[in-house]
């Protein structure tokens, strides 16, 4: 299923930058049908769709999923299971504390190490443990050693560390991976709110290095709670089966990388009994909320925050209205910024 390359050869092409609709609507088709979405990938049990596959998954939680909400890195480990039982060959570099809204920012550290996280969620100790790489999971801090107070790397860093100097020393691994996944986020990244995630932001970094990436997010019940166990579950399956597609599916992962493209999913709560089905979207316009000041007095300022109002009118085409309509929203976002300005040139700033 994975294409293999020899040794000194490039893994995908660095060609220019394709035309993004093209790729989008090529897309379409990797969406796992419907009524098939919460169905096992692979075999009836769940086993052999990612067969063969090398991916790296990160996100911007942390690796330490010990919060009692599991808002700091419980998703990863319910992703990580996931495309283990799908037969992934997975390997886990995350940030070493919670670091979400660091967009794609770097840490700019003198010096990054990287260590097991302090425990793994019980439960999930054994997963991936008949895998090549035996399901390492590694946090990356800003240090030359970690401890459970010392300062994260940004989420871009993990995956870019991961990239550029952790994997290609692995066995089997000299070529990188398959794939890059980020999350399973506590906490939807959707339209405009996308600027500021880290999940997006470690995905980009894979997309600018030309590897497919994919950046999987989860919402809980309102807006500030964390996802439930049940909906990390059902983003786990939805997004293995995606990769399962997309790797599957000839020259599709390749012309994702090339494009430098990555696909944004995004799943709301989900009520047992109930399966929420797949929406293609698009970046719509609106902010989950905003940061309010306030003075203090005394020359500084409180800052506060204030979600958006739930009954804005959204683009039917939005991931937020895929969200509210209880849709698993999926979208293609590229690296490449460029936008149709030729407007401008009737001010004459190029002369």
């Amino acid at each position: 299923m994975f294409r293999l390359v020899g040794k000194g050869t490039s893994k995908r092409r660095r060609g220019g930058v394709i035309a993004a609709g093209a790729a989008v609507a090529a897309g379409l088709a990797l969406l796992p049908a419907a009524a098939n979405a919460q169905k096992p990938v692979g075999g009836p049990d769940g086993s052999g769709a990612l067969k063969g596959a090398k991916i790296l998954l990160s996100n911007d939680d942390s690796v330490q999923a010990a919060a009692a909400d599991g808002a700091d890195g419980r998703g990863l480990y319910f992703l990580r299971r996931s495309l283990c039982a799908a037969g992934a060959d997975v390997v886990v570099v995350g940030p070493w504390q919670q670091q979400s809204g660091r967009a794609r920012s770097i840490s700019q550290a003198p010096q990054v190490a990287l260590a097991a996280p302090t425990k793994i969620p019980a439960g999930f100790e054994g997963d991936c443990s008949t895998a090549p790489s035996k399901g390492v999971v590694l946090g990356a801090c800003a240090a030359t050693a970690c401890t459970p107070t010392t300062a994260s790397v940004t989420p871009a860093d993990a995956v870019e560390l991961a990239l550029s100097a952790y994997l290609p020393q692995q066995p089997g691994w000299a070529d990188g991976p398959d794939l890059v996944l980020t999350g399973t986020n506590s906490g939807a990244n959707i339209d405009i709110a996308v600027n500021m995630s880290g999940t997006v932001g470690a995905a980009t970094t894979a997309a600018e290095h030309g590897v497919p990436a994919i950046a999987v997010s989860a919402n809980g019940s309102g807006l500030t709670s964390a996802p439930t166990d049940l909906t990390y579950r059902t983003a786990a399956d939805f997004a293995a089966k995606t990769a399962a597609r997309l790797l599957g599916r000839k020259g599709a992962a390749d012309r994702l990388g090339e494009d430098k493209l990555l696909l944004n999913i995004n799943v709301p709560d989900v009520t047992a009994g109930k399966t929420p089905t797949p929406r293609w979207t698009v970046m719509g316009d609106t902010p989950l909320g905003s940061l309010t000041y306030t003075a203090d007095g005394k020359g500084g300022y409180r800052i506060g925050y204030t979600l958006a109002d739930a009954n804005t009118r959204l683009d039917p085409r939005s991931d937020t209205a895929a969200l509210r309509d209880g849709r698993i929203s999926i979208g293609a976002i590229s690296v490449d910024r460029t936008a149709d300005g030729k407007w401008l040139g009737s001010l004459n700033l190029a002369r």
